[in-house]
């Protein structure tokens, strides 16, 4: 199988780093009220200004999805040791709806893939899913899954 590599949105990177920095001005310039503003402010500031500082890290150093015929790998964003997963380790991809409306990519270990722990207890039990990957990538991840499960499929 041919390798296949996704880059992540530089589209959608910058909207959200648009966004952070709208966010960012606001809490600076918005007028001091009264009584017990300035925690909201401070809060306000520093949220979102390490969410431009990622988002502007991420537009220099992009995410990619690297897929090939032993596996898929993320590289690239704040992933500075990538570690590559089996497709023979993994049981299906989907689309993950979060609460707040957004998507991700989500996956499930195969059984005895992987050993048991807390953190993957939890996340099965909290999102029904072992583990996700973002939804920043061009064509959405609805396109993303297809492409993942395609893989998957072809590989055994």
């Amino acid at each position: 199988m041919p390798r296949k590599e996704f880059v992540s949105s530089r589209a959608k990177i910058g909207a959200a780093l648009f966004v952070c920095i709208v966010f960012v001005a606001i809490a600076l310039l918005m007028p001091e009220l009264p009584r017990g503003s300035q925690p909201w402010r401070i809060a306000a500031t520093v949220f979102f200004g390490v969410g431009a500082l990622v988002f502007g890290f991420l537009m220099l150093r992009p995410q990619r999805l690297i897929l090939d015929s032993d596996g898929f790998t993320v590289t690239g964003g704040l992933v500075f040791s990538p570690k590559p997963i089996r497709w023979s380790d993994v049981d299906r991809f989907f689309v993950y709806r979060l609460p707040k409306g957004g998507k991700m990519i989500g996956f499930n270990y195969r059984a005895g893939a992987r050993g048991t722990s807390a953190l993957l207890d939890f996340n099965r039990r909290s999102a029904g899913a072992d583990g996700a990957l973002p939804g920043l990538w061009r064509g959405g991840p609805e396109k993303i899954v297809e492409e993942l499960n395609d893989y998957r499929e072809r590989s055994r």
